[in-house]
């Protein structure tokens, strides 16, 4: 699942370009390299995923999913869904932000 996840997780990783190894990720996110695995193979982590080396815009996309998924019960498709759809409401609202600073509303 691609989308606009990922492109929240690039911002986050432009902000602080931190670089982990797998197992260090997991160890952060508090959950399994095959948790890890998982979600690279499904696509849920972008092209990061592929690459073997991850920044901290995948540590908080493995964070974010896995609290979908033991907070609600989600599975890991749904949790990228709605990464997904809460991506796309943020850049949405700052769009809307730009349409007012320039119509001077």
């Amino acid at each position: 699942m691609k989308g606009k996840k990922n492109q929240l997780a690039g911002r986050v990783w432009a902000e602080s370009p931190r670089v982990f190894a797998l197992e260090e990720l997991a160890r952060m996110a508090e959950t399994t390299v095959e948790v890890v695995q998982q979600y690279s193979e499904m696509g849920l982590l972008g092209e990061e995923g592929r690459q073997g080396s991850f920044g901290e815009g995948t540590l908080f996309l493995v964070r974010r999913i896995e609290q979908l998924r033991i907070e609600y019960g989600m599975p890991a498709e749904g949790a990228g869904l709605v990464l997904d759809l809460a991506a796309r409401v943020e850049e949405l609202e700052e769009e809307i932000r730009a349409l007012r600073e320039a119509t001077g509303r």
